[in-house]
């Protein structure tokens, strides 16, 4: 079983459960909910992905909104490319935990996450509702680690912020561990707070942490068919009202929390890789280069293999670059682990054995320098081992 970490901040209003409704092999939970005493705000992002899932589906046409009340998710079951037959299992299981806790079906959303394909379990879910209403208390570890699939360990981040002389809470916690290369959001994730957040800035709010995190993180270059990202706040504004920076900024640190230790636990991970791309004249060329540096499978065995091998970040920046307007060979600048490698266009002499031992670390740095304008985008993935590979070879079987 993962161990619990130390209690978090807990934004108040939200209550959480988690039980073993039997929908995966192993004796773990499997089925979450989180429940709100009062209507909230939500926001949310999905998977771009042409297959999306039947939860992807539904709650695409309840967010953004003002009345949410419960979020039940499952795992060990995707609900993806499971028909009509899916789409309607996934309302029977919003339909029936609305019933249960005595609200709308619509202010219901719904996420699962496990192996696509497969016929949707709707009776055992059904059948495990009390007892997960039943079990509703103030810890979220339960529902974080019922969310959970290859993922070895849970994820939960939380921060305190102060806006205007009042504490208030985040909390997030996600899964993720393969098939990692958000498009949006991520994987499953979800942000809660305390803090007023005005319905009308609520989505705006979302695809700005978005930005700055979840699409910033990949284990493997696969985009899932269930990825969700929800933030949630508790405490409506008025409308219109704006969102502090301070809260902007601490439900981005929680989020990039979030993505460090999804990349960090990438399925046979290990080390944790981050990149950051410097000198860029905006996100649309920051963001194809990261994402070029962070899932090119020769940089990631490179990581692996402590190599010292330079040339294959260039080769990704290159090939980063090609999706974005930058028609000129921009004098790049590389830095492995603090030591500069290749400069403004030029190799330099360096000490291969010494940055050997520093890529044996378990967190890799590497930073990348255009010198082409003053935007920079930090990233995070992991390396590619053998485990890997064994790990994704057996996983449906």
């Amino acid at each position: 079983m993962p161990t619990q970490q130390t209690a978090p901040y807990l934004p108040g209003g939200f209550t959480y459960s988690g039980v073993r409704a039997g929908l995966k092999h192993e004796e773990k939970k499997d089925l979450g909910l989180i429940f709100t005493d009062r209507d909230a705000t939500v926001g949310a992002v999905y998977t771009k992905n042409q297959f999306p899932s039947a939860h992807v589906q539904y709650c695409r046409q309840l967010t953004p909104g003002k009345t949410f009340r419960a979020l039940i998710i499952n795992s060990g079951n995707a609900n993806a490319a499971t028909g009509d037959l899916g789409i309607a299992s996934n309302l029977r299981m919003a339909e029936g935990i609305a019933r249960k806790l005595e609200i709308k079906p619509e202010q219901v959303l719904t996420s699962s996450t496990g192996i696509i394909g497969r016929p949707f379990p709707i009776e055992t879910i059904e059948s495990s509702l009390d007892h997960l209403v039943n079990q509703l208390g103030p810890s979220p570890f339960d529902v974080a680690e019922a969310i959970m699939t290859t993922d070895t360990q849970l994820k939960v981040s939380s921060a305190d912020v102060v806006i205007n002389g009042i504490s208030y809470a985040v909390l997030g916690f996600a899964k993720g561990s393969g098939m990692i290369h958000p498009n949006m959001g991520t994987m499953l994730s979800y942000i809660l707070t305390d803090a007023p957040v005005a319905p009308s800035r609520i989505q705006e709010l979302t695809l700005a942490v978005a930005d700055r995190s979840f699409n910033c993180v990949s284990v493997d270059g696969d985009t899932s068919t269930n990825d969700s990202f929800f933030l949630i706040s508790s405490q409506p504004a008025q409308e219109d009202t704006p969102v502090s920076i301070e809260l902007q900024n601490a439900i981005t640190d929680v989020a990039i929390s979030l993505s460090k230790k999804i990349a960090a636990d990438g399925e046979g991970a290990e080390h944790l890789l981050e990149v950051t791309v410097k000198g860029i004249p905006d996100h649309s060329v920051a963001q194809p280069v990261l994402n070029a540096i962070i899932t090119s499978n020769l940089v990631k065995t490179a990581v692996n293999g402590k190599d010292p091998n330079w040339g294959r970040i260039l080769m990704a920046v290159g090939n980063g670059l090609n999706q974005t307007s930058l028609t000129s060979h921009p004098p790049i600048t590389i830095v492995m682990q603090g030591t500069v490698v290749f400069s403004r266009g030029e190799p330099l002499p360096f000490d291969e054995k010494e940055l050997s031992s520093k890529l044996a670390e378990h967190d890799v740095s590497i930073e990348v320098d255009l010198h082409q304008g003053e935007y920079s985008l930090t990233g995070w993935g992991c390396d590619f081992s053998d485990e890997y590979v064994r790990i994704n070879a057996d996983y449906s079987t």
